[in-house]
């Protein structure tokens, strides 16, 4: 004979799966008037905005949780989760006040986590080489795999290094010359790679650019390339997300690539997405992003 509860937390579990999988977006994609404003529309989203608020409370989710979220939750935890989730799809919540909420529990984690990261010692060092940086990095209990620098095939030439005394897009952030600092003394990067790198560091907080618009520029002051081979001279970004490769947007407006992944299916999409958003990039309805592409390399 089954247990009850165990019959009590499926049925659950199978309510939760389907109220963030499926009927929250269709009401964001509808645009349902049930929420005066829909901020986000894929399922992911929805999830961590609701476990944001209903379980993890303080602290992001995945803090309180090991994932997936739907198999670790308790019966409590899922009935929270359930109840928030369906007070936003009746209009008893207001979504944009519950993500606003989520994000900033995530930057305020990040930040602690980073301040507590360099008071220690441990944030000091960083690889500067073609690996894959630590923030793409699979959890410790994941089997470790060292990934190799990604050559990108494309014909280098001198006049593609870019010194790190070069101008900065965004002055208000001085940051910004300790990365192309780190970039230009790289031993494995390519200098085409040390180009696109040294790009995205012009790119302000709370604007975004497109692979095709680095091209152009390249282009037009060095040499042709293309969208292709700046998406490709980008995998593995061994700085992120200090040098902001998630400032990179498909021409098209949709998310992109990230962490070496592709599309809004992509492993890091969402992470991508919470990092814009963060910052004030803002996306439709239908996940295409805003306002018009950073195009001001060179001033």
């Amino acid at each position: 004979m089954s247990d009850p509860k165990e019959d009590d937390i499926d049925a659950l579990r199978t309510r939760w799966t389907d109220l963030y999988a499926t009927r929250l977006p269709a009401l964001a994609k509808s645009r349902d008037p049930v929420q005066p404003e829909w901020p986000v529309h894929l399922d992911h989203c929805f999830a961590r905005i609701v476990l944001d608020n209903a379980v993890g409370l303080d602290k992001p989710w995945n803090q309180v949780l090991k994932a997936p979220a739907v198999r670790n939750m308790t019966l409590n935890q899922l009935r929270d989760a359930l109840a928030l989730g369906e007070k936003v799809a009746n209009g008893e919540a207001d979504l944009v006040e519950l993500d606003q909420r989520s994000l900033d529990l995530r930057s305020k984690n990040h930040k602690k986590q980073t301040a507590s990261a360099v008071k220690s010692g441990k944030g000091e060092k960083r690889k500067a080489d073609g690996s894959i940086s630590k923030y793409f990095a699979p959890s410790p209990d994941s089997p470790q795999k060292r990934v190799k620098p990604d050559p990108d095939g494309i014909r280098e030439d001198k006049k593609t290094i870019v010194d790190s005394k070069d101008s900065i897009g965004d002055k208000k952030d001085p940051g910004m010359a300790d990365q192309l600092a780190r970039i230009s003394s790289s031993k494995t990067l390519t200098p085409f790679r040390k180009k696109t790198l040294s790009l995205l560091c012009h790119i302000p907080r709370g604007r975004y650019s497109t692979y095709q618009a680095m091209s152009d520029y390249i282009t037009a002051t060095s040499h042709k390339t293309c969208a292709r081979a700046v998406g490709n001279a980008m995998r593995n970004n061994p700085f992120a997300p200090e040098v902001p490769c998630h400032r990179i947007l498909s021409s098209d407006g949709s998310i992109g690539g990230f962490g070496g992944h592709w599309g809004e299916e992509g492993k890091y999409a969402g992470k991508k997405r919470d990092l814009l958003a963060e910052e004030g990039v803002k996306f439709d309805s239908n996940g295409k992003v805003k306002g018009p592409p950073f195009r001001e390399f060179g001033k």
